[in-house]
């Protein structure tokens, strides 16, 4: 909420949030489409726009919009617990829905076993602007997870793709979101 009051979102208050990501006109799906990419469509059909917010965004408006209130409400980074598992927080250098200061405060709050690896020119929808960037990222984390992926640091992001740009991944769906 602090946050919020900050300005460090696009929106100002938790029910603005609540509108943007349950959109119930054309003209609020094309502010979120504009939030989550980095470089949005030039172009959406009025067809798909009107089918996307009757399937998506019309069941259960007042139910999802407690889930948000609860999920936001009165939450600090330091409710979550840290974990000792390697992990890899894959991030959006434009994301505008979570601004990339909050993904450098989860790697400060999760500390020296998790790796940040910020993706240049993707927002939010990362698996629908850079799906290959993101494929070799999570690849490469499952096929070696102590890979660290900036220079500097236990091998290379680019030795690492090197490594293990021969091995298999079953094919990662990019439509599907991450969270």
């Amino acid at each position: 909420e602090a946050d919020l009051a900050a300005g460090l979102f696009a929106v100002e208050d938790i029910a603005e949030a609540a509108s943007l990501l349950l959109p119930q006109r054309p003209e609020d799906l094309r502010r979120l489409v504009g939030l989550t990419f980095c470089r949005p469509p030039r172009f959406m059909p009025s067809c798909f726009i009107r089918d996307y917010i009757r399937v998506m965004c019309t069941e259960n408006v007042k139910e999802k919009t407690e889930l948000l209130h609860a999920l936001i409400n009165g939450k600090k980074l330091s409710d979550l617990p840290k974990i000792n598992q390697q992990t890899l927080i894959i991030w959006g250098e434009q994301d505008r829905v979570f601004p990339l200061e909050l993904g450098l405060r989860l790697k400060r709050h999760l500390g020296d076993t998790s790796e940040l690896v910020i993706v240049k020119n993707a927002g939010h929808a990362i698996n629908r602007e850079k799906p290959a960037e993101l494929c070799r990222l999570i690849k490469n984390c499952i096929a070696d997870p102590s890979v660290k992926y900036r220079d500097g640091h236990k091998g290379s992001w680019k030795s690492a793709i090197k490594r293990f740009a021969g091995s298999s991944l079953r094919k990662v769906d990019s439509t599907r979101p991450l969270l």
